[in-house]
């Protein structure tokens, strides 16, 4: 295996810790709320903190990375958000708002991951091989969900919700200690070596220029990938904090079986992640305008989704006494194919930061994915507010994600492109 590749799955690897880290309050929460007494609104609460530290961080990593390179970056994001999971139950026995406070503290480190590994990736992966770099890392987030998801739920049943915290802050210090060993600041091939040393020299006294903030704000296809970020998390982020509490409050299922059962839809996500990468790669290098690749890529993303979350709003019960066998099979079903189809914006807005601008691509990453988290805060707050108010899943979760999805797929159709800007190499 080439070097750069055992780079590329070390940082698969610290991706799935990533959100395992996210995934285990979404379980956990159920219990907790039990023991603690928490209502909707503050279950949004606790899951929105890990965002405001996850938004907080965004941009700041981009110019980290910029400076400092991804390999370092990436490995404090790592320490950082396993000493705050580490530190969740004690603190969570001093009240709601220590336990947000280290959920800040996650999310603090886990902000300096997206724009660490697109730093590493745009400087050690060629473009044939883009897409499927990109697939394989983000790739992970959606492994971590399902491991998440599979793990926390006979965790909790058999030792208690405090378990998941200790055994995954502990995966995640292990990966600390050998992320080191790789070597992945020289992960360039002995073929490779001459083209390095030639970038190397144009880039040459470049380092320390300002990162162009203001330029990148003025350019529509920037704004493209902004609004996408937004809107794709929007559904993600949401989905990710709520299925668990959706399948227990409208299905009447229990801590274990709601975790199961979420699992399902990111297995779905998961097994079509491989087929995303190499599709675009080969689609690129038969021709295809590369512009073209990525709105395809990233329309499937959106308008498919959607649909699912248009349908899910209809078929939710009213009461989870009404539920039958049939119902759940198919609330499944949909829940499925609308991460199934997600899989597709990794071929889509995710590479859109390496294509325009290779040099800056962790700086743009740093821009977008601020828009990106806000989605954390805002819609896990709005979520557990409307739930209280209406009792209404279709109002509280799935329409109003169908709806920003779909403003994501118009805007980026419009204005998306993977032209690269030659003033930002």
């Amino acid at each position: 295996m080439p070097h750069r590749w055992q780079v590329v799955w070390m940082m698969f690897l610290s991706f799935i810790l990533c959100n395992m880290d996210k995934v285990n309050m979404s379980v956990a929460v159920i219990p907790m709320s039990a023991q603690y007494g928490w209502t909707a609104t503050e279950r949004g609460l606790v899951s929105a903190a890990f965002f405001w530290g996850y938004t907080a961080t965004q941009t700041p990593a981009g110019w980290l990375c910029t400076k400092y390179g991804g390999v370092r970056v990436l490995l404090a994001g790592v320490l950082l958000w396993s000493i705050g999971t580490l530190i969740a139950p004690p603190a969570a026995q001093y009240g709601i708002l220590a336990l947000c406070a280290t959920r800040l503290f996650v999310g603090l480190g886990e902000g300096l991951a997206p724009s660490s590994v697109t730093n590493v990736m745009s400087r050690k992966i060629p473009g044939t091989e883009r897409a499927r770099a990109v697939s394989v890392v983000f790739g992970g987030l959606d492994v971590g969900s399902a491991v998440g998801l599979l793990i926390c739920g006979p965790l909790i049943k058999h030792f208690g919700w405090q378990s998941v915290f200790y055994v995954f802050a502990a995966l995640g210090l292990i990966w600390a200690a050998c992320w080191p060993l790789i070597k992945p600041a020289d992960a360039v091939d002995a073929v490779e070596k001459e083209q390095a040393a030639l970038q190397a020299e144009a880039n040459r006294g470049k380092e320390n220029d300002r990162v162009p903030y203001g330029d990148f704000l003025r350019s529509r296809a920037v704004w493209a990938i902004i609004v996408a970020h937004f809107a794709f998390n929007w559904g993600y982020y949401s989905l990710l904090a709520w299925l668990p509490s959706y399948f227990e409050l409208a299905l009447g299922l229990d801590v274990a079986n709601s975790s199961l059962l979420t699992l399902i839809p990111y297995l779905a996500m998961t097994f079509m992640t491989p087929v995303v990468g190499p599709t675009a790669d080969r689609l690129v290098a038969k021709g295809w305008d590369t512009t073209a690749v990525r709105k395809v890529c990233q329309g499937a993303s959106f308008l498919f989704p959607a649909l699912c979350m248009l349908g899910l709003s209809a078929l939710t019960p009213a009461s989870p006494a009404l539920v039958t066998r049939t119902q759940t099979l198919l609330l499944v079903g949909l829940m499925s194919a609308a991460f199934a189809m997600s899989a597709w914006s990794r071929a889509g807005l995710y590479c859109n930061h390496q294509d325009i601008s290779p040099r800056y691509a962790s700086a743009l990453l740093g821009i977008t994915n601020t828009a990106g988290a806000l989605p954390g805060v805002l819609a896990n707050m709005m979520v557990g507010r409307l739930l209280d108010s209406s009792g209404s899943w279709a109002l509280a979760l799935f329409l109003p994600t169908a709806a920003v999805q779909l403003f994501g797929l118009v805007f980026y159709g419009l204005f998306a492109s993977s032209k690269r800007v030659e003033r930002w190499c």
